[in-house]
């Protein structure tokens, strides 16, 4: 019988990459140091070599703030470059989020949530998934196309779109915990910033991932889809790379659907509303309650013990536009 040669034999899959890639909190890019996390810019240049776009949202950063601390700890300049690029996205939920270029759609095509204004004021942070959404939805990306191998059959997207959030990856880090809140009002949230976190990734219907950092405690049970000590460098064994986040993956196998923190599907949207109706009002109600003892009509009201009138809570609400 004679040998035959054999060849090498490529398979097909149904393989999604994702489609944005998300450091929710400057703890998960930056250590202590403060040093560039290992394997953090390593995996944003391998997802900027497929197209794959980053952000880095903060909670209790303003954008200019955040994009100092961040590119002060980078000796390589490379997250300025980045940035001036339009791969790397700097977005605060303490500001109303800069809408790229195209980045909104018209609602008729979208089938995900597109807030109509943007939140801003620090009312969408986490367990919230608001601020999570509107960075999203301010840029857009080229999908992939799909079909054969080699090319052949291949359907390209007709137009660039937001990304959907069930491609895209969260990292949060538990050093998180530690950090000052900056005077946001965690009441409603579980006690732990980055478990919280985790939790509004599954709120938008997103994967994330935990960086447990060596000292602190792990309070991602459950509600995170991987957790790990390090993104690592080329030189480590376990290595998280674009593939490994991909669907199917080295930590998932389908796509994210948007659950609660026990595992039951939600409406993003309703939680959204939900949380953003009882945060404006607790905000509404805050300011008003500081208001100027100057204004005679607030003190009168005060004096009496009554709540703010229809009035005044438009005269209040009238000055936060981003809700």
């Amino acid at each position: 019988m004679k040998n035959r040669t054999s060849r090498n034999l490529s398979m097909l899959r149904n393989f999604d990459l994702p489609e944005a890639l998300i450091f929710y909190g400057i703890d998960a890019v930056i250590d202590d140091t403060p040093k560039v996390r290992p394997g953090v810019l390593r995996l944003i240049e391998e997802a900027k070599s497929l197209d794959i776009p980053t952000i880095i949202l903060s909670e209790n950063l303003t954008v200019n703030k955040l994009a100092k601390r961040v590119e002060a700890a980078d000796p390589s300049c490379t997250f300025h470059k980045l940035s001036n690029e339009k791969i790397l996205h700097y977005r605060s939920s303490l500001e109303e989020f800069i809408v790229e270029e195209d980045a909104m759609t018209d609602d008729e095509e979208a089938d995900v949530y597109i807030p109509f204004r943007f939140v801003g004021r620090g009312i969408g942070h986490a367990p919230c998934p608001a601020a999570l959404y509107d960075a999203i939805n301010t840029i857009t990306i080229d999908p992939k196309g799909f079909g054969g191998s080699a090319g052949f059959g291949v359907k390209n997207w007709e137009a660039g779109r937001i990304p959907l959030p069930q491609h895209c990856v969260v990292f949060v880090c538990s050093t998180s915990d530690r950090r000052n809140t900056g005077g946001l009002d965690r009441s409603d949230g579980s006690g732990s910033i980055s478990r919280d976190r985790c939790i509004a990734s599954r709120y938008c219907g997103m994967r994330s991932m935990y960086i447990e950092d060596e000292g602190t405690t792990c309070t991602a049970e459950y509600v995170a889809d991987a957790i790990v000590d390090s993104l690592g460098t080329k030189e480590d064994w376990e290595m998280v790379t674009i593939d490994d986040i991909s669907t199917p993956g080295s930590f998932w196998l389908n796509m994210m659907q948007p659950k609660d923190a026990e595992g039951y599907r939600i409406s993003t949207e309703d939680v959204i509303k939900e949380d953003m109706d009882r945060r404006s009002r607790s905000l509404a109600t805050s300011l008003y309650d500081h208001c100027d003892e100057k204004d005679t009509h607030s003190i009168d009201n005060q004096n009496n013990g009554d709540e703010p009138d229809e009035e005044d809570l438009a005269k209040i609400l009238a000055g936060l536009d981003p809700l």
